[in-house]
This record gives structure tokens, sequence and C-alpha cells, in this order.
């Protein structure tokens, strides 16, 4: 009741109210909802590029439409860039001023150096940055941004802190779903098949069942979902400008309601707690996740272990998947099909014209763009060899073939026939079904495989719409050409992929050890170093060269230890790795040296020359790139850079309070993927129980300043060193494609 009433002695307009747009239907429900502004992406290089999202032309006719109802648009480019993604990146901003878009989202660095050539937008700060701390708004303040999006991690006091910093504004997610990673900061899908969360691609492993120490746990990574409905008078009082609903991959009707709810909430129209409270619960019955807003009052633990969510009936459903991302269809990527797993199939759909959406009103606001959906068939023949699919979309046909599955456990099987029910139901992509066809409508198959089928459907689908590009074709100015001038490669970058590492990094309990018996002419980075140990690590290191990393995540609590050891570095001439905006922030007050670590690691040539416009001497490559990315990257990169090797990177740094029998155990999926939690700091990171390691690779065509083992996690430092796994090694994402 006392949020209510301190909610009610504050105008309503001094909020606003922020809704997800992943459609048209969506954009429609939000605005005649009373949206104050909405959140969209175009088809490409945005963090959820499994929405419907916009194509060029409709973008500009939803910018007109918002802005005749008086709504603000935000649009979404907050993803790290691949060198050759910088040029639509560009035409994108480009496009968003001519259509007279509000704002841009953004991540990656590159983008600043377009800010003073776009004046007409405003810049904010992501959620993707990880910004959970007041340095870090200062940081965004000082490069120009006009808000921050915070971390969903924080507290009330902590946010309090954050929204204090004069000329610049806050955001905070008020409901939705939330992820275990602190947003940005997560490296689990990408580890596990090369589809980052931090460009758009997650596919929610979190939320699949774990093992811990080899026994069946459930979902213990699976977040329970956030309503701070009844805080919103406190979230006022903490200086909060912005009240973001996440969803883009919800349906219209939920959009809908979600928006209709705060709204009422923020004019006074609803008032009763349990009214609210009710409300926003019917918003995430369809997930079968309990609610929560334990984390603005502190509360870390009992946040996980919710199950997946069962199969959805009547209208389509948001996936039970972390953020709005959905939940990569569990089998069929290798192994054989199996039921023993929920069957999250239904729920792991988008729609793109859920039941109840306004066609005639959308066609009316949009009539170039609202066409009908386009058909597309699908025939399922069952044999002795296997269940054979075909899927005709348009001009193109696309045939595989499943193994045939083995039911244990009839209740999660789904029949061929409710299968094509289903489909014939919903939307793909846009498409309907049109002519479903089966010889066996009977037969079962197991979660994974109807997953499977979805899965292979909705590629084919998107395949067969290839005509509608998404592609920004716009000229840009010639300022901005001029900006995307490739630069040349530092002439330090002259040590080449297949040479002898020679930089380490390491925590301060090893550093005695290694140094006996190494000496890396490239120096050592000391990971985890407290303050009032700089003369001991210059006793420690001999005159090698040292750089001591700042954390890359930092809440409000540790800003005072990070900025008396990056004052003690300065004194003592010892170089800082920043590898947040914060971290940057303390590090040029305090005068220090600085360099860029995993934290701001770089993915293009232009993200490295803004970091070393902002005072920065050498920068790090981002541990997710490619063997072409790398190879571009390098082929530009102004600044002296790093390429780490080999390690154990953090898949996971979170703020979920994990019980003390959990920590130190082996979690495992079914895909293979081994890791270990265990506390650093006041936070626990997930590393993987095996490294990667690029050591044995010979590429001349990646050149760097400095090849980096990273030996944090190790539990041999020294062995790891010297040992050489050979053509087996796991090579991160080196001979894949990062999606």
């Amino acid at each position: 009741m006392a949020d209510q009433q301190a909610l009610q002695t504050r105008k309503p307009a001094s909020l606003e109210l922020l809704a997800p747009a992943g459609d048209w239907a969506s954009l429609e429900a939000a605005i005649s909802c009373g949206a104050d502004a909405v959140y969209l992406g175009l088809t490409a290089l945005n963090a959820r590029r499994r929405a419907r999202n916009f194509r060029p032309d409709e973008f500009l006719r939803a910018v007109e439409l918002a802005r005749r109802h008086g709504v603000r648009v935000y649009l979404t480019l907050n993803i790290d860039l691949a060198e050759r993604e910088l040029g639509q990146a560009a035409r994108m901003l480009e496009l968003a001023r001519q259509a007279g878009a509000h704002a841009v989202l953004v991540r990656d660095p590159a983008l600043w150096l377009f800010k003073p050539l776009y004046p007409e937008l405003e810049f904010h700060f992501s959620t993707q940055t990880a910004s959970a701390n007041r340095a870090d708004v200062e940081a965004a303040a000082e490069l120009g941004a006009a808000r921050v999006v915070l971390a969903r991690e924080m507290t009330l006091a902590e946010i309090a802190a954050a929204s204090s910093v004069p000329g610049i504004h806050t955001e905070v997610f008020v409901q939705g779903a939330l992820c275990f990673c602190i947003s940005g900061r997560c490296l689990l899908s990408s580890w596990g098949g090369g589809r980052s969360g931090n460009r758009g691609a997650c596919t929610s492993p979190c939320r699949v069942p774990w093992t811990i120490g080899d026994q069946p746990a459930g979902t213990p990574l699976s977040m329970r979902d956030l309503s701070a409905i009844l805080r919103l008078g406190e979230l006022a009082q903490a200086g909060v400008h912005g009240l973001k609903i996440e969803g883009r991959l919800k349906s219209a009707d939920w959009v809908r309601r979600a928006v209709q709810l705060y709204r009422q909430a923020l004019d006074g129209v609803i008032s009763d707690p349990q009214t609210l409270e009710s409300r926003a619960a019917e918003l995430g019955s369809y997930t079968g996740r309990a609610m929560t807003c334990d984390y603005l009052d502190g509360k870390r633990d009992e946040l996980t272990g919710t199950a997946l969510g069962r199969l959805a009936t009547g209208d389509s459903r948001e996936p039970a998947s972390g953020g709005d991302h959905f939940a990569e269809p569990a089998g069929m990527r290798g192994g054989s099909a199996s039921d023993d797993i929920e069957p999250a199939l239904l729920e792991d759909l988008p729609a793109s014209q859920p039941p109840g959406s306004a066609e005639g009103e959308a066609a009316r606001w949009f009539p170039a763009a609202s066409q009908r959906p386009e058909t597309y068939d699908l025939d399922i023949t069952v044999s002795e060899e296997g269940i054979r699919c075909r899927c005709t979309c348009g001009q193109r046909v696309e045939q595989w073939t499943l193994p045939r599955t083995v039911v244990r456990r009839p209740r999660k099987a789904v029949t061929i026939g409710n299968l094509l029910a289903h489909l014939s139901e919903i939307t793909l992509q846009g498409c309907r079904l049109d002519q479903g066809t089966t010889n066996a409508p009977d037969y079962a198959l197991v979660a994974r495989a109807s997953n499977a089928v979805v899965d292979r459907v909705s590629a084919a689908v998107r395949l067969g719409r290839k005509p509608a590009d998404g592609t920004v074709r716009i000229d840009l100015p010639p300022e901005v050409r001029e900006a995307l001038r490739p630069a040349s490669a530092h002439t330090q970058n002259r040590r080449r992929l297949g040479d002898a590492p020679d930089r380490v990094r390491l925590e301060p309990r090893h550093l005695p050890t290694f140094l006996r018996h190494v000496r890396p002419e490239g120096g050592v980075i000391v990971e985890g170093l407290g303050p009032g140990r700089v003369d001991w690590l210059r006793s420690v290191c001999q005159g090698l060269p040292v750089v001591v990393a700042l954390p890359c995540v930092m809440f409000q609590q540790d800003l005072s230890a990070a900025a008396s050891l990056v004052r003690q570095c300065a004194a003592a001439g010892i170089a800082v790795e920043v590898n947040s905006w914060g971290g940057w922030l303390l590090a040029r007050r305090a005068g220090a040296t600085m360099e860029a670590g995993p934290g701001l690691a770089v993915l293009n040539s232009l993200a490295a020359e803004a970091l070393g416009r902002l005072g920065v001497r050498s920068v790090t490559l981002s541990l997710e790139a490619d063997r072409r990315q790398y190879e571009e990257l390098t082929a530009h990169c102004p600044l002296p850079c790093s390429l780490v090797v080999f390690g154990r990177p953090p898949l996971m740094i979170t703020r979920v309070e994990l019980p003390e029998e959990k920590l130190a155990k082996r979690f495992a999926d079914r895909r293979g993927i081994c890791m270990i939690p265990r506390r650093e700091g006041e936070l626990v990171v997930f590393r993987p129980e095996s490294p990667f390691d690029l050591r044995e690779l010979d590429n001349p065509r990646i050149a760097v300043a400095h090849l980096v083992v990273d030996l944090v996690g190790s539990p041999d430092p020294l062995a790891d060193w010297y040992d050489r796994p050979g053509t087996a090694a796991f090579r991160f994402n080196y001979d894949r494609s990062l999606a």
C-alpha cells in the first residue's frame, strides 16, 4: 500500500511506459493501450533476431504511425557488430534519422563514433552494456548518452544511486522474463553452438534440464519472471524515468494486456494491490513460472528452479525461455531422438498474427505491409526408413528425414495429426499452413522430434519468403562514409596465430609459483587483485610488465575498492585493464594507463578506434569471433590488440545466490556442456570444465600484439601452460560461423 501511495504522490507523466513491438500487431497493441514509447528492431542487428521485426519500409510507416499518436520510437541496434556489418549499422542509423525515430539503443563502442553525425537521435545504453552502478551511468553521460537501461539485478538503493547522475535518464525492466546471467555477460549459448546472446541469437540453454554432480537437478538455472507492478512508486522515488516491459517475442495479446495493466496502474485507474498482483500473475501464467521482484530488495536466493512450460492451448504464447529468446528445440542437433524432456513445442513458436489481433485495423494503418500471410504445405510420411518431411513454400521445396522415435513417456508425446492441427492454427515466419498431410496421423513423436519438425519448417518457410529483403539500402552522408573508411592495422600487431603465446592471465594466488617457472615476455594480467596489494604485486613480478584487471561487472558496493585499486595502480605506474564503462571512467579519472579487456572486447575495428579515442592503449578481441571475423578485424585494427588463445572464460556471471552445496559442482546438460560454478568476489561465475585452445592453429592472416593464455579458473596453471592437446582441442567459434 505504501508503494501505491508513493506512486500517487507523483504525476503519472513523470514515468515513461515503454512497450515491446516485435511485430505489427504488437505495435498496434502497445499504441492503442497507452504506451508512451515503443522499442523495436529491424530484421537484423538487434538483440531479438527471432522476433518478426520490421523491414525498412515497415519501419518508416511504424515511426510515422507512432509519431501520429504521440508515441516515441526507440530502435534497437544493441549487439556486438562484426566488421562487415558496420556499413549496414550506419545505414540503420541513417534510416532512423530519416524516419524520425527518437533514439537508438546501442552496445557496440563503434556506434559512438557516429553519434556526433546524428544529433537528431538520442543514444541509449542498452541493458546489454551491463550498467550496474553510478559510475557506469556517469560514463554513459560523458559519452553523450541520454539514457541507460539498468541491469535487472540491482536493488532499489543501487537504482537510486545510479539514477541520481545529473543530465541523463535511467530505465528499468518491470515485467517479463529474467535471465540467470547478467545481460551482456553471457557466453553459454555461444559456447554450446555459436549462437551468441550478445548478438541476438541466444538459444536459452539455461532453461533446459541440468545435472549437478551427475545427478538430475531439474532446471536449476531457469529464473522466475519479473513483476514490479507493486513497486512503481518506489521506482519513481528512486529517480527512474522509464519503465520497460520485456517481450518482443511475445504475442500481441500479451503486449496488449501488459501495457493496459501498467497504464492503469500508473494512471491510478487500478490501485488495489491484490488486483494488480493478480493481473500481473496472469501475464506469467503461460510459462508456469512464479513472479518475483526480489532483486529490488537484495534477495537473491530461491529465484530459480522452475520447469519448462507445458503445451499451450488456444492462443499463441511466449516461449519458455530466458529474456524473450526462443529455446532451441532440444534434440536433432546430433544423437537420437528422445522423449525425456518437457514438450515446450507449442510455447516455443512465434505469433506474427496472434488470435484476436485486429488485422483490419493494422491494414488501415499499414496498407502496403499488412497483407495476408503467405501459405506453405507440409507432408509427413512415416516409413520403415524414417519420418520423411516435405515442406513447400513459394518456389522452395525442403525435404528431410528424421529417425523413427521410441516413445517411453506417452503423456509427453505429440501425434503427427495433432502437430499438423496445431500448425494449421498458428503462423510461422508470417505464413500459415495450407495443406498438411500425413499417412500416419496417430504416429506419436517424442518432444524432441516434434520440436525438430517445427524448427525445420520455420527455417524452410523463412527461406521460402527470402525475397522480402530486410537489408537497408540507403545513401550515406559523406561524413558517415568517411567514418566507415577502413583503417590500417597497427604496426605492433605482428604476432601471428601459431606463434608462441607471450602473455598470461592469472589469479594472484597462482602468481608466485607460476612466475618461478615462466616469465612471459608480454607480461602478466592479474585478475582479482584487491586494493592494498599493489606493492606485493610489483615485488612478485620483479620488473615483468603487469596489467591489473578490473571486474567486468561492478555494483555500487564495489566502486570504492575499485577506485582505490585504480589510484594505487596509477601511482605505481601499473596499467589497468578496464572491463566495463564504469571501470573506464574510474581509470581515466585516476590518470591510469588503460587497456580494454574481455569485458569491453571488440568485434570490429571501429570499436577499437572508438576505445582508442577514449584513452585506451590496446584492446582485446572478442572471444566469440569466428575465423573470418578475426581475419577481417585484425586486417584493420588501429590499436595493438590481444587474442586469447586458451582459457576457461566465464560462461555466465550471476548475482543469484547459489547454495553452497552447488558451488564447485559439475553442471552438465544434454549437449555436453559441462561447467563449474565458483564464487568470484560477490558474484558466482560459471566456467567450463574444459578449456578452448587455439594454440595449435597456424593462421598468418590473424596478426596481433599479444597472444594470451588465460589461466583463471585453471586447476593447474603450469600444466595448462605447457600442455598441448593437439588437433582434437575445442576451438570455441573459430571453426564455426558466429550467429
